[in-house]
């Protein structure tokens, strides 16, 4: 089957239109598109609106939800292709209940398919019930977990069963259900208008034919009983076997486990045997005590010698820091002397200061030659000349002249030349302290103390340096002493222990072997006390079978319990069959009252053993349906699987369901299945379209399948896993239809360059 366009007056949609084409379809468009409502009118069209359904809390019906947005009236029409048909389908409302009228035609004709009805569509178009297309085909991510129904179980049964969808239970019983209803139906049909003249007659026979068919039944059953019983006293004899194969192999494992323990407890004996006498715990607990004296004396002679080592590291950073002084080397009391001497230079310097000729003199000495020299020399004489009385004033004088050069020779000698000074005290404390490389005699005596202090804690280091060593001395001599008795006492039972560090790693080795003795010699009476109660049990005239004996596929005690129940069974069938026989001869001789029917027109009488024969068929065929399993198939599982491993990149390759569709997955390296509520969302939806998928396939197979739909089935998946869904799907579009509506874009680009993928992008 393929849908080729639909035309919907649907919820938000308003004469709104799709055309698909063969294999993928890709619908990508936003929310609020209207992807989910194109997905309920699908459904809608197949199977018509459940006008039984009611709003609840959380829930609207379908009515309800998808109720025109403009107040009219839900009208739909689909163009399918199926069996090799083109169809039209229409349906439209019937005053209040929505979508009720339906019609199906010939595409582009008036020809009415008659075999097409409201309430049969889906499943004839489809192959299943709307139960079955809602948990398989039909995939929406809100509710993409697959629960369990009777008519999904029961198709799933009928394809285990049978291999083949054509020949299952639910199709036979639906066609010839259909057989039947033209027949009779309520009261319409052929048959009614006929049946009150023959009713008596009618009645009459179908008692015998019911009769002689429950008895048939009844013996068929009986003999089915019978052999299933066989079955199960053949599995008592093999468990039997078995059960004495079982206990012979016990017995020599019991026996082998027996010698062994015996074994290691002559071994462990041997072990704890030292010097020709078996060690117990109290000579451990004993020798313990002595060599526990051991340790603390070893500790203590430990720390003295870590004391020890602190002390001399602690001289040895003193005589360090002593000998980096400027003062090392110097003899104290010629220190005491200079320091002395020293501050007496200082105070001598306080006292007595060198007389300074100023800078001023000189400079006035100079001036007052420069003038006697112009005054004398007459060097002024020409530009003074016109004033009066100054004639003769400045004339050349040679004694001014000498005068003033001695004057300006005196100023010139006083301004450049230094008078020649004495040592002063300042020189000869200077002298001092740079001997000793210090700025200041203060700063030589600080020295001095600190000196004195650096020799004096050097002294004190020295001292307790020489307590440590004693103290370490004696603790090693104490801890050697009782080493040496430890070894002693020990030496009694290994007089290869010859170092108290030996002691303790003897005496530890030794007590692991007793326990291990102890725990030996338990399991040595346990295997003993094993073997000798399965001997006593044991029948050795009785030889196992050694021949190949298949396992049988239930235990003895569900064995026994068939059986009782299998008795239980036949008991009421052969009392059953007791009163059918019994029954049938009161009924009278069949061949008057067929006499009489015949009487009647031939096809009242072929309609009668027509309607007859449905009713036996049905009847059988609803009698071997309940023996058939009805255990989820480990087929859907490992196809399931299958698809899970490709979706997932073959990080999970198997799957498990239960009954009830619950599922687990286990990881390729993994030890145990983990269950889908323990997995990722987007994992979990992947389990449930792998099952999806798979049922599919093997539910909803065939020449011409039904389209799977998906609705935002693939929004929780990576884009890695989503580009194997959607290789995925393609290759199953190359065998039946599939539609993908999709809130991303990403499906459409990842597809884009596909050829054979019909692509519908809307804004």
């Amino acid at each position: 089957m393929k849908i080729r366009k639909l035309s919907a007056t649907f919820g938000k949609l308003k004469n709104a239109k799709l055309e698909l084409g063969d294999g993928l379809n890709i619908i990508s468009a936003p929310n609020e598109y209207g992807k989910s409502t194109w997905c309920g009118f699908i459904n809608a069209m197949l199977y018509g609106v459940d006008t039984s359904e009611r709003d609840k809390a959380g829930y609207l019906s379908t009515k309800t939800r998808y109720r025109p947005w403009d107040g009219g009236a839900m009208v739909g029409t689909a163009e399918l292709e199926a069996g090799g048909r083109e169809i039209t389908v229409q349906r439209t409302a019937r005053g209040s209940s929505p979508m009720k009228n339906f019609i199906a035609v010939k595409t582009g004709t008036a020809e009415f398919l008659r075999d097409l009805t409201g309430e049969t569509a889906g499943e004839a178009l489809t192959g299943v019930t709307r139960g079955v297309f809602e948990r398989t085909a039909f995939i929406r991510r809100a509710d993409i977990r697959v629960n369990q129904t009777a008519d999904l179980e029961k198709k799933i049964a009928d394809i285990v069963s049978t291999g083949d969808e054509s020949t299952s239970y639910s199709g036979s019983a639906a066609l010839l259900g259909r057989w039947q209803r033209k027949l009779r139906y309520n009261k319409s049909g052929t048959l009614p208008a006929m049946e009150q003249e023959l009713a008596a007659q009618r009645r009459a026979l179908e008692k015998i034919h019911e009769s002689s068919e429950e008895a048939a039944g009844l013996r068929s059953t009986m003999s089915r009983l019978e052999k299933q019983l066989d079955m199960m006293r053949q599995d008592l004899v093999i468990h039997d076997k078995l059960d004495k194969r079982a206990a012979a192999r016990r017995l020599k494992e019991a026996k082998h486990s027996a010698e062994t323990a015996e074994e290691d407890v002559r071994r462990l004996t041997a072990a704890v045997t030292k010097n020709g006498k078996r060690m117990t715990r109290e000579d451990i607990t004993s020798i313990r005590e002595t060599a526990a004296a051991v340790m603390p004396l070893k500790k203590v002679a430990n720390d003295a010698e870590r004391a020890l080592w602190r002390a001399e590291k602690e001289l040895v950073d003193a005589d360090a820091r002593r000998s980096a002084s400027p003062l090392h080397g110097r003899d104290d009391g010629k220190l005491s002397e200079d320091i002395q001497k020293g501050r007496e230079l200082e105070r001598k310097a306080r006292e007595k200061k060198d007389p300074k000729i100023p800078k001023f003199i000189p400079i006035i000495l100079c001036v007052l030659a420069v003038l006697g020299l112009v005054l004398t020399t007459g060097l002024l004489e020409p530009a003074l000349k016109n004033i009066p009385g100054t004639a003769g004033l400045f004339e050349f004088d040679l004694i001014g002249v000498a005068a003033s050069l001695a004057i300006g020779a005196a100023g010139l000698v006083l301004f450049f030349v230094k008078p020649r000074r004495r040592r002063s005290p300042e020189d000869d404390l200077r002298e001092l302290l740079d001997g000793y490389g210090v700025p200041s005699v203060e700063k030589l005596a600080s020295l001095r103390e600190a000196y004195k202090a650096l020799t004096a804690d050097e002294d004190r280091l020295r001292a307790a340096r020489d307590a440590a060593r004693s103290a370490y001395e004696s603790a090693g001599t104490a801890a050697q002493e009782a080493g040496e008795r430890a070894v002693r006492e020990l030496s009694a039972f290994m007089p290869e222990i010859s170092s108290g560090e030996a002691v303790l790693d003897a005496l530890n080795e030794t007590e692991r072997e007793i326990d291990e003795l102890t725990r030996a010699e338990f399991d040595a009476v346990a295997a003993r006390n094993v073997y000798e109660t399965l001997l006593a049990e044991y029948d050795p005239s009785e030889e196992p079978d050694d021949t190949f004996l298949p396992t049988p596929m239930r235990s003895r005690e569900d064995t026994l319990a068939a059986i009782e129940r299998i008795n239980a069974q036949l008991s009421a069938a052969t009392r059953d069959y007791d009163l059918a026989s019994g029954g049938q001869r009161t009924l009278g001789d069949p061949a008057v009252i067929e006499g009489r029917i015949r009487e009647l027109e031939e096809r009242i009488e072929a309609d009668n053993r027509r309607y007859s024969a449905l009713t036996l068929a049905i009847d059988t065929l609803a009698e071997a349906n309940t023996q058939l399993q009805t255990r989820f198939s480990p087929e859907v599982s490992r196809r399931a699987g299958e698809i899970l491993s490709r979706l997932t990149g073959g990080k999970y390759e198997r799957l498990y369901f239960d009954k009830g569709f619950d599922a687990s997955a286990k990881e390729e390296d993994g030890v145990e299945a983990h269950n889908v509520l323990t997995l990722s969302d987007g994992t979990g939806d992947e389990i449930y379209l792998s099952l999806r998928l798979a049922m599919c396939e093997l539910i909803l197979g065939g020449d011409d399948p039904c389209p799977i739909i998906l609705d935002d089935a693939l929004a929780n998946f990576d884009d890695a896993r989503c580009r194997r869904a959607l290789e995925l799907l393609a290759e199953l579009s190359e065998k039946r239809q599939i539609i993908l509506f999709t809130c991303h874009t990403r499906e459409a680009d990842m597809l884009s360059a596909r050829p054979g993928v019909n692509i519908i992008r809307e804004q």
